[in-house]
């Protein structure tokens, strides 16, 4: 039964990823934590977003200037670095709690955030202070609590046009995720049982991405954003209790 709910959470992942070039790790950690380890969960979506993001890189390649994405994905990856590590010495039930007011936190910019208007505006050829410092937070973020799409998409989708903001989290998510997956083998979350979780997702990533990239074009960004909002609330309200609980105990 495990490994079918694993089938189902890759596949709706990685649609969404299809669609929108992120929110792998937020589905993954927001479904899988209702019957895995929260912790293992955010290691599992590193480790297949290696596999993800690889699959979608030669995918509508809209050109991005290499001094402008390049940057922002080497902080990203010292972002990510940090929160893989910071994940490792926190106690699963303070975890529990973040993590439930991190994803509450989450589904209301989901639920609420209204998409900017972009026109035809040029992408930018460089990246500024204030790129490379999202980046940073982002990778941080993704690494510690399997969410960086918020302050991504928030700050990028003020200069890049739907497809090219899509491209830019193809390309900085990638090394993150490999960044993320080598701090997690070296501290020990990273183990057999994660690979194996891992590896069984591979058919149902392929799927949910090649579906994804059909519906591009074609599927509501806002009835996405609701769906996943109201999941998001669901599962940060579960994870909130779960912690008060373990905490009283």
């Amino acid at each position: 039964m495990e490994y079918l709910l694993i089938l189902l959470v890759s596949l709706v992942a990685f649609f969404l990823k299809g669609v929108t070039g992120t929110g792998t790790t937020t589905v993954i950690v927001a479904l899988g934590s209702l019957f895995i380890d929260p912790k293992l969960t955010i290691v599992l979506a590193s480790f297949i977003n290696i596999f993800g993001g690889l699959s979608m890189v030669r995918i509508d390649p809209v050109p991005l200037s290499v001094r402008y994405w390049l940057p922002i994905s080497l902080l990203m990856v010292v972002g990510s670095v940090a929160g893989a590590m910071a994940l490792n010495v926190v106690p699963n039930q303070q975890f529990q709690l973040i993590l439930g007011g991190a994803f509450l936190l989450t589904a209301l910019w989901f639920l609420f955030r209204v998409p900017s208007s972009l026109g035809t505006r040029k992408p930018p050829t460089v990246a500024g202070v204030m790129d490379l410092g999202v980046g940073t937070v982002a990778g941080f973020c993704g690494g510690f609590i399997g969410i960086n799409a918020p302050p991504l998409v928030l700050h990028f989708s003020r200069y890049l046009d739907k497809r090219r903001l899509r491209r830019l989290l193809i390309l900085i998510f990638i090394p993150a995720a490999m960044a993320q997956t080598a701090t997690f083998a070296a501290n020990g979350l990273f183990d057999h049982q994660v690979m194996i979780w891992g590896l069984f997702m591979l058919p149902a990533m392929f799927v949910g991405v090649w579906l994804g990239n059909r519906t591009f074009h074609h599927i509501s960004e806002s009835m996405f954003r609701r769906t996943l909002g109201l999941l998001l609330i669901f599962v940060s309200i579960r994870l909130v209790l779960k912690g008060i609980s373990s905490l009283a105990i």
